[in-house]
């Protein structure tokens, strides 16, 4: 009896201080739904996904003295610092985001006028058979050098996988593309403000993108592209095995690669290898088919 009461008195108290972050994710002009916004913890990697329709749903009892990050390609981000909740048990709260203004469209608008017939494969395709997974939220970016020094058009693009055993959730991913920050030596500003979302197969092939209609333009310095694994519809859980994974080549060049998750900061991703005094560093196999003017 005694122990069915303590049973019962944690129930309770579990479910008093349950406390729900729920609305929609919107665009702060249209009012229109953005799909697969990024709702993630700042000092965990922790977070959720906006559904198709924008909405979403976050658990925030156990972080209520952490800041929300609300991050989507093509907006500003937004920062919600949770201590403001403590008093309220479930929150509504609808989230508007502002697109970012850039240059882009002048710029795109001027390359679009061009005519583009010679067609080069370039990007990571060395040789190396390993392979790498990653988690759902993660992005692997992958710097993708221009050895032409001129504008292109992406044609398609390419991306190495390799099965993985016992996979219980298969990833969608999310494509992105930066310019290359010379600077700070990592991705910079995005190339593209459209969400490019595929879904792989769980073996051994290399995925193929065609990209030839999206106006998605190659600069002079080089670009990265990014691919994040996402789970639109929030389904997987804590500990499953996600694939597929990234195969990586060999190279004793600098680092190629980044990551980071769910928006937050870029750090460096060398895949190193330490075997038998191995001094090799390994990048993730993505490269593109572009489109070069005539001469």
């Amino acid at each position: 009896m005694k122990l069915l009461i303590q049973i019962l008195f944690l129930l309770i108290v579990q479910s008093t201080y349950s406390q729900t972050l729920e609305g929609k994710v919107i665009d702060s002009v249209t009012n229109q739904p953005i799909e697969y916004a990024n709702i993630t913890l700042m000092t965990k990697n922790k977070g959720v996904y906006a559904n198709i329709d924008g909405d979403y749903n976050f658990d925030i009892s156990k972080h209520l003295y952490d800041t929300l990050k609300i991050s989507s390609i093509g907006y500003n981000s937004k920062f919600i610092i949770l201590d403001k909740f403590k008093s309220k048990k479930n929150i509504k709260l609808d989230i508007s985001l502002s697109q970012k203004i850039t240059q882009l469209d002048e710029v795109v608008l001027n390359l679009k006028k061009k005519k583009y017939n010679k067609k080069h494969t370039i990007g990571e395709d060395k040789e190396g058979n390993a392979a790498v997974s990653s988690l759902i939220g993660y992005e692997t970016c992958v710097l993708i050098e221009n050895p032409f020094n001129k504008d292109g058009k992406l044609d398609e693009i390419y991306i190495k996988l390799r099965k993985r055993k016992n996979t219980q959730f298969i990833a969608s991913l999310n494509i992105k593309f930066y310019s290359f920050d010379k600077i700070n030596q990592k991705p910079g500003y995005e190339l593209y403000t459209k969400k490019l979302i595929v879904k792989p197969k769980n073996r051994n092939y290399t995925l193929n993108i065609d990209v030839k209609d999206m106006d998605i333009y190659l600069p002079k310095e080089g670009m990265c592209i990014g691919v994040e694994f996402i789970d639109p519809n929030n389904e997987s859980k804590k500990y499953d095995v996600i694939g597929p994974m990234y195969r990586f080549t060999y190279s004793t060049e600098e680092n190629l690669t980044w990551s980071k998750y769910r928006g937050k900061d870029w750090r460096t991703g060398i895949v190193k290898f330490d075997y038998r005094n191995d001094d090799r560093t390994g990048n993730v196999m993505i490269g593109v088919d572009v489109l070069f003017p005539k001469e």
